[in-house]
């Protein structure tokens, strides 16, 4: 039962004007109010819904590479325009994180120059036949480099007696090296001095930037300069150095740039913080110095010993490459398994299965250009499944089928006996299985004949009665399908019997007639 308003007015703690219905509420929806409350907070909030879109904007760029790139397409404006304001702002920022990749692709070009100058010089000494033009096309082909460029990294001797890093906008020498017992006092001389050079001539002759003094020469001493976006550096080379220096100190000028951004583009006069490049000005102090001649006497014994070395080299891989080419001929060659083989001291051995059909692999290594009395064949004999070998072997059987055949006649007589028939169907069955497999390994067959007689009677009268034997059978061979080209008589009378004597089985015997399988090519085998 429930409560009445009676009952509820009698209860102190009754409230008229409580609201029960946001009570109950509060009971049902209670934790969905408090999210909905906090969802309308994050929604009310500008601050908030930029920190959570900034924590999600990366992934969703990710995300819309990996779909369409339409997030892309749509910033590429955005991009543009920031770059360019960026650009007409300060063009330095630009020119100083460009400089880099620009210097590689000038460096690029003039190596390409270069090779066209090397190629003009290898077409000038390509007829050169001394000792030493010999040598340095031998390098040409191990280092990968032309012919041009050995040449003149052999013939230009040089050194490079010091290498000075020099700030641009200052003139400041910021790191120093010099190679041992060479180089001059003061570096900030040569400072100096480059930088007054560089002032004159910009403002006698209106010289561009990209047009600075970059090289200087007398008859033995060359003055080389290169300029980065912050900093030079500046060499003086004793005797010719070789084009390919240039790019050694492009190379370097650029990693120090990489290097010590930062620190060129806010120097104050600390050249200390730059002691970490005086390895990248060390790489430069490059030279080569005349080589003292040698006697070449040893040459002749060398190259003899090289030349006998190239012989037996090449004779040992032509018989090395002899034998490789046997065994995978004997590894395909049908009826022929092999097990394993050696070779030492020139000999050699083979060891497998053979079908007695196959060919002789002993026999086969004179093909290959090998002595077959210095290889030793261990086979032991197997039949083949090929199908060239179970023809062969189908076609010896039906043949000794047939020869194995005698068909007995009476005395006196060229009738056929009813309890021959038997032999007759048999043989008729013999030929036709030798004819299906003459046909399959492209053979001729043909099948001779002979009749006999016993040494009885009169011997005139014997041959006769043996060519009648043998023209009895051919008829019943003939009436059965057999044809008739396949097939000749032969009467042989009492010359050949089968068994000499006079006993009667030994006469029945010779009363008879036996048949001869005669085989030969037709035609090219496949």
């Amino acid at each position: 039962m429930g409560s009445t308003p009676a009952d509820l007015k009698r209860e102190s703690e009754y409230d008229p004007d409580r609201d029960e219905l946001a009570e109950l509420r509060a009971l049902l929806l209670g934790q969905q109010i408090v999210e909905l409350q906090a969802l309308q907070k994050r929604l009310d909030d500008p601050n908030l819904r930029a920190e959570e879109t900034s924590q999600i904007i990366s992934r969703a760029i990710a995300l819309s590479v990996k779909r369409d790139g339409g997030m892309q397409r749509s910033l590429y404006p955005v991009v543009e325009q920031a770059l360019k304001i960026s650009v007409a702002k300060n063009p330095a920022i630009l020119a100083t994180s460009l400089a880099p990749l620009i210097g590689d692709a000038v460096r690029k070009a003039v190596a390409a120059s270069l090779r066209n100058l090397t190629e003009s010089i290898n077409f000038t000494l390509e007829r050169s036949l001394s000792w030493e033009s010999l040598m340095w096309r031998f390098e040409a082909k191990r280092t990968g480099k032309s012919f041009g460029e050995i040449v003149l990294l052999r013939n230009l001797r040089y050194k490079v007696q010091q290498v000075v890093l020099i700030h641009r906008e200052t003139g400041s020498v910021l790191q120093y090296v010099k190679a041992p017992g060479e180089g001059i006092k003061e570096a900030e001389l040569m400072s100096a001095m480059l930088t007054a050079i560089g002032d004159f001539m910009t403002d006698s002759f209106d010289a561009k930037r990209s047009q600075e003094f970059e090289e200087a020469k007398t008859n033995d001493f060359f003055l080389w300069i290169h300029h980065g976006p912050q900093a030079s550096l500046a060499a003086t080379i004793l005797g010719v150095p070789p084009p390919e220096l240039k790019n050694v100190f492009a190379r370097e000028n650029e990693l120090i740039h990489q290097q010590f951004a930062v620190a060129l583009a806010t120097f104050s006069g600390d050249a200390g913080i730059f002691d970490g490049a005086r390895p990248h000005l060390q790489n430069c102090l490059l030279g080569q110095s005349e080589q003292p001649k040698v006697s070449r006497r040893w040459l002749v014994p060398v190259a003899a010993l090289l030349i006998a070395l190239l012989i037996w080299g090449f004779f040992t891989y032509r018989r090395e490459l002899r034998w490789n080419h046997y065994i995978a001929r004997m590894q395909s060659e049908p009826g022929v398994v092999l097990t394993g083989w050696r070779k030492a001291a020139g000999h050699y051995e083979i060891t497998g299965l053979r079908d007695p059909l196959a060919a002789d692999p002993v026999a086969l290594a004179s093909g290959f250009g090998i002595d077959p009395a210095r290889v030793a064949g261990r086979f032991k004999p197997y039949e083949s499944l090929d199908p060239p070998f179970t023809l062969h072997r189908e076609f010896d059987a039906e043949q000794r089928a047939v020869e194995q055949t005698i068909i007995l006649f009476p005395v006196n007589s060229s009738a056929l006996q009813p309890d021959q028939s038997i032999r007759l169907d048999s043989l008729e069955e013999n030929l036709d299985r030798l004819q299906q497999a003459a046909v399959a390994l492209r053979r001729k067959v043909h099948v001779t004949i002979f009749g006999r007689a016993d040494q009885t009677g009169a011997e005139s009268k014997n041959t006769a009665l043996s060519k009648e034997r043998a023209e009895r059978v051919f008829d019943a061979l003939r009436q059965r399908g057999i044809p008739p080209s396949l097939l000749s008589v032969v009467g042989l009378g009492n010359s050949d019997p089968i068994r000499h004597g006079s006993e009667a089985y030994q006469l029945e015997v010779n009363r008879s007639i036996t048949l001869k399988v005669e085989s030969q090519p037709h035609g090219d085998r496949p």
